[in-house]
């Protein structure tokens, strides 16, 4: 495990208007969560051993990061907890818990968080770090991060829901490297990857073997993105 030195840079709670997206269901992202006497940042993790809450340890930027999303909570409306989204750059994204649409920037992360282990006492969770890992190994830990697609014909691109509807956006270069890494993992078809807040690429494969999905899907690593290939970073609405 490499020593990792994480920041969080917290700003006013603004509205955003840029990419958002999320896959349904709780494991994709991020919690703020009642623990102890104070709401707490934390993963909902499915395992085959079960389903366990991954707690952020202890820091600075654990601290940071809980109260500025359970402040843009409370604006918003709500309680103060519930889920909360770090995209490829870091931005922490916050969306309002009246199922309003709203969402809001409140700081940005730099290199990320690390969380405990529910099965392994002595593991620590770094979603970070991809130090040992090749094109096509599994992922062994949680599966969080924002979705993007692969189309048939070979184009990365994000499908993005607004009031004009939906509609795909491209990034300003296609990246032939990752997309050649995801090919080797799915070899046709449209396809579906994540990116998790240290730019981590991710998608799942069938474990079946006969290539059907009825044995489930394996989540694998597919290298990292390439800043100058990617979507711009997109700044806020005041």
């Amino acid at each position: 495990m490499r020593v990792q030195s994480s920041t969080f840079k917290a700003c006013r709670p603004r509205l955003w208007t840029g990419r958002y997206a999320r896959i349904p269901g709780d494991y994709s992202v991020f919690h703020l969560k009642f623990y102890g006497h104070q709401f707490w940042p934390s993963i909902i993790w499915s395992t085959e051993d079960g389903i366990g809450t991954c707690w952020a340890l202890e820091s600075a930027t654990s601290i940071a990061l809980a109260e500025a999303v359970e402040s843009a909570k409370r604006k918003a409306g709500g309680s103060g907890g519930g889920i909360f989204t770090i995209n490829e750059y870091g931005q922490v994204l916050v969306p309002a818990s009246d199922g309003g649409g709203r969402r809001f920037l409140v700081g940005q992360v730099t290199d990320g968080l690390q969380f405990d282990n529910p099965f392994d006492d002595e593991a620590v969770i770094d979603l970070a770090d991809d130090s040992r890992l090749q094109v096509g190994d599994p992922w062994k830990l949680p599966y969080v991060g924002f979705p993007f697609n692969l189309s048939g014909r070979n184009a990365i691109y994000f499908s993005r829901v607004d009031e004009d509807g939906r509609r795909s956006v491209f990034p300003r270069i296609q990246d032939t490297a990752l997309i050649s890494a995801l090919r080797s993992i799915r070899r046709s078809g449209g396809l579906r990857f994540i990116v998790n807040h240290a730019g981590i690429v991710l998608t799942k494969c069938s474990v079946g073997s006969s290539g059907s999905n009825e044995d489930g899907w394996q989540p694998v690593y597919a290298g990292r993105i390439n800043s100058r290939l990617w979507f711009d970073m997109e700044s806020h609405d005041a």
